[in-house]
């Protein structure tokens, strides 16, 4: 057999197993009457049990949902669940079918129980948009994630600048941000979460820090305590959304031990330990 002939079975191959797959999808989606050249069925039967397979399905989805669920609420308290809230959870619940995912819809759903007002219906919109990989991504991001002194919004840090001698031309530091490719969480998924509304898009600076105050910075389950060096002190970061920081409390942290190291060299640069 030559070279040409292998390729050509290969692409017959991949055109077989295409048809297949086609097929499968059909049937499973309740469409493939033309395929199977149906004679004993009409359209709108076939369409009568279509629409049947998508609510037992829809059926499956929910009762899966509400059983984990189950597993994260407790004996605490719970408030009234607002009706026009759980209207939209279950219309956008009752398509998930991915594992994971059902899972943290469950999670949503015994949190909102607990803490009624803890996710906005555009937090779960902007969940039921994201495919497995953008929540990886998403979960990549939370793991890079500090909080800085009192305010619970997420940050990820990009660098820290000292600038008290930048008024000489040949003096002026030199500051280098924090790879995050390196972390794994390349450009091209920054942008993405922005897309998705998670993550501002533009970066921002905290400045003006008060010198005789302690700044705490938590990452993970690390807590360190700071002052800044001297009023050109100054950080820069990529702020979490209203919408990011809703969704990151179903996240759970994982801390990364080579990315704190290089965060906390980065801090050295502004700030006293």
């Amino acid at each position: 057999m030559s070279v040409n002939d292998t390729s050509i079975n290969k692409i017959e191959s991949n055109i077989l197993n295409s048809i297949q797959q086609l097929r499968k999808v059909a049937k499973e989606r309740g469409i493939d009457g033309m395929l199977t050249v149906n004679k004993h069925t009409t359209f709108e039967h076939r369409a009568i049990q279509r629409v049947n397979q998508e609510k037992i399905k829809q059926q499956q989805n929910l009762e899966s949902i509400v059983m984990r669920a189950n597993n994260f609420c407790d004996d605490v308290t719970s408030e009234n669940i607002d009706p026009d809230w759980l209207g939209a959870f279950m219309s956008m619940a009752k398509d998930i079918s991915g594992l994971h995912m059902q899972t943290l819809w469950g999670q949503i759903f015994a949190l909102e129980l607990s803490h009624s007002g803890s996710f906005s219906v555009k937090s779960l919109r902007t969940l039921n948009q994201m495919t497995q990989r953008e929540a990886q991504m998403f979960q990549v991001a939370c793991n890079l994630s500090s909080q800085v002194g009192h305010d619970s919004n997420r940050k990820i840090v990009l660098n820290c600048q000292n600038n008290s001698k930048s008024f000489l031309l040949f003096n002026k530091p030199q500051f280098k941000s924090i790879n995050l490719g390196r972390h794994k969480l390349p450009y091209s998924s920054f942008l993405t979460l922005s897309d998705l509304g998670l993550i501002h898009h533009n970066e921002l600076e905290m400045v003006n820090l008060p010198l005789d105050k302690d700044l705490p910075i938590s990452y993970g389950k690390e807590t360190l305590t700071m002052k800044v060096k001297n009023r050109s002190s100054r950080m820069k970061y990529y702020r979490f959304t209203n919408i990011g920081d809703e969704l990151a409390k179903l996240i759970p942290h994982e801390s990364k031990g080579e990315y704190f190291a290089e965060l906390t060299s980065h801090l050295h640069n502004a700030f006293h330990f």
